[in-house]
C-alpha cells in the first residue's frame, strides 16, 4: 500500500520534473536565458499549483460550514426529527419516535414575516399595501 500511494507517485513526480527540467534547460540555452530560468519556471508552476490547492480547500471548507449550518437550523426547527439532505437539495425528515417520514404542516419555510425584507432594494421594489387612514 505504501508502495502504491507514496513511492510510485514520488518516483513519477521526480521523473516528470527531470523531463521538464531537460526541456526547459534546452530552451534556456537556445534562447540565451540565464541558467536559473528553468528552476524559476518549475518553482512558479509548483507555487501556482499550491495556491490553487489552498483556494480549493478554502472553497470546500466554506461549503461544508454552510451545509452544517443549514443542517443545524433544520434540526433546531424540527427537534423531534432526524434531518437528512437529499441529493436533489430537498430535506427528508424522519420522526424519531415512529421512524416514519415527517411531513411538516407549517406553510412558509422562511424565517421572516411576510412583507418584511432584509435589504432596502427589495423592500422598495415590492408594492406596499395602502394605509387606511380614518376620516376625521
Amino acid at each position: 500500500m505504501i508502495l502504491e500511494f507514496v513511492i510510485v507517485p514520488a518516483i513519477a513526480g521526480a521523473l516528470l520534473l527531470t523531463a521538464i527540467w531537460r526541456v526547459l534547460d534546452s530552451v534556456a540555452l537556445a534562447q540565451h536565458w540565464p541558467s536559473w530560468a528553468p528552476i524559476a519556471c518549475i518553482a512558479a508552476a509548483i507555487a501556482a499549483l499550491a495556491v490553487l490547492a489552498v483556494i480549493r480547500s478554502v472553497i470546500d471548507e466554506v461549503r461544508m460550514r454552510r451545509e452544517r449550518r443549514e443542517l443545524s437550523v433544520m434540526e433546531q426547527r424540527y427537534p423531534g426529527c432526524h434531518v437528512l439532505r437529499l441529493s436533489s437539495g430537498e430535506w427528508f425528515l424522519t420522526d424519531r419516535a415512529t421512524g416514519r417520514e415527517f411531513e411538516p404542516d407549517d406553510g412558509p419555510v422562511h424565517s421572516f414575516k411576510s412583507g418584511k425584507t432584509r435589504d432596502a432594494g427589495t423592500a422598495a421594489a415590492t408594492p406596499q399595501p395602502a394605509q387606511d387612514t380614518p376620516d376625521t
